[in-house]
């Protein structure tokens, strides 16, 4: 068996482990044999099952359910889809739903599993960056609506996380890149040693250099089992600081009607947030962005043809209340916090220049 790194989100409830190492996925049976009781059923998409589906469904002797990928799959229509293949087949409390995929796999199984029979066993295991950085620890579940991303969700923890960072090396880079974008927040936001190694060692995550890229997924892994952990529900506000940059990505993401990458949204989000922080007085940390989004191969704007439409969004987006705009913004590198009602005019000031 290879080697596995445990780390483990200590709820008020209940705990879940997270698993993590290099090509883990051939041990799966073992590592999950503990969390399996029911009938199993495996989620995946057209990109990710060729490549892992049958070796998984034949350890785990499982049912499986293939969608189509990409974003426009987080819907009430494959929800649907989803949910009654299952009860066709048969299913009961004892049963355990596995994501296989990224975020957008991870998202939709985590929702369906919530609301079936008011909850079944829940099992990630996800196979893109930012999946394995983010999305997949801590709960959240949600589908899309043409009135905007993660509309419709719930909380809802999943049973286990088993992360293997061999299936990265069979992504395009864009989706590296797009993973990436999520990684840069928790050093911008919580961390400002990591942001730090991050400037020093990024390019050797995006060219999946085996240690450093085991290295940063437990690092995040950490840091979002740190904040889970205090604020499993967003409540707190200590939670509200992983949105950073997002209020601008959910926008844009809408705005490209979901062509544009999650990961990469939110990493040019972060950067119109740099600059509307400065029009707070704020510090300003944008060039220090720029430079490193250039160094990697990030974008770092949005071609904003309609203020008004990306405003239009954030009102819709659930960070909203009251029609007042909320953001992350940063009061010093690695120190975030939620500044409430900012005044449109300024946004538009952004989202112009």
């Amino acid at each position: 068996m290879q080697e596995i790194e445990s780390i483990y989100v200590k709820l008020k409830y209940n705990e879940y482990p997270i698993f993590i190492g290099y090509d883990i996925l051939k041990d799966i049976n073992k590592i999950l044999s503990p969390y399996i009781k029911g009938k199993t059923y495996i989620i995946s998409d057209e990109n990710v099952a060729p490549l892992y589906l049958e070796s998984i469904k034949e350890h785990l002797n499982a049912y499986s359910i293939i969608l189509p990928a990409g974003e426009k799959t987080k819907s009430f229509k494959y929800a649907e889809y989803v949910l009654e293949k299952i009860l066709s087949t048969g299913c009961d409390r004892s049963t355990t739903l596995i994501s296989l995929g990224g975020g957008v796999i991870g998202d939709l199984t985590g929702f369906c599993a919530s609301i079936l029979e008011r909850g079944v066993n829940f099992i990630q295991v996800p196979t893109t960056l930012l999946s394995q950085t983010d999305s997949s620890v801590g709960g959240k579940t949600a589908i899309n609506t043409a009135f905007g991303k993660n509309l419709i969700g719930t909380f809802y923890q999943p049973k286990a996380v088993v992360i293997d960072s061999k299936t990265l090396f069979s992504l395009p880079k864009e989706q590296i890149l797009a993973g990436y974008g999520e990684i840069v927040k928790y050093g911008f936001i919580l961390d400002n040693n990591f942001w730090e190694y991050l400037k020093l060692n990024g390019k050797d995550v995006i060219a999946l250099k085996k240690d450093t890229l085991l290295y940063v997924i437990k690092r995040c892994c950490q840091i979002k089992a740190m904040v889970v952990e205090e604020d499993e529900r967003e409540l707190t506000g200590k939670r509200a600081l992983l949105n950073f940059g997002h209020t601008f990505a959910h926008a844009f993401e809408t705005e490209s009607n979901f062509t544009l990458l999650h990961g990469t949204a939110v990493a040019i989000g972060m950067i119109y947030a740099s600059k509307l922080a400065t029009l707070l007085n704020l510090p300003d940390y944008t060039q220090e962005m720029v430079l490193h989004y250039n160094k990697i191969g990030l974008p770092t704007s949005f071609p904003c043809k309609s203020p008004q439409n990306i405003i239009d969004h954030m009102i819709k987006d659930k960070k909203t209340t009251n029609d007042e705009l909320n953001f992350v913004l940063l009061q010093s590198l690695g120190n975030a916090k939620v500044f409430k009602n900012i005044d449109k005019h300024l946004i538009f000031s952004v989202l112009k220049d």
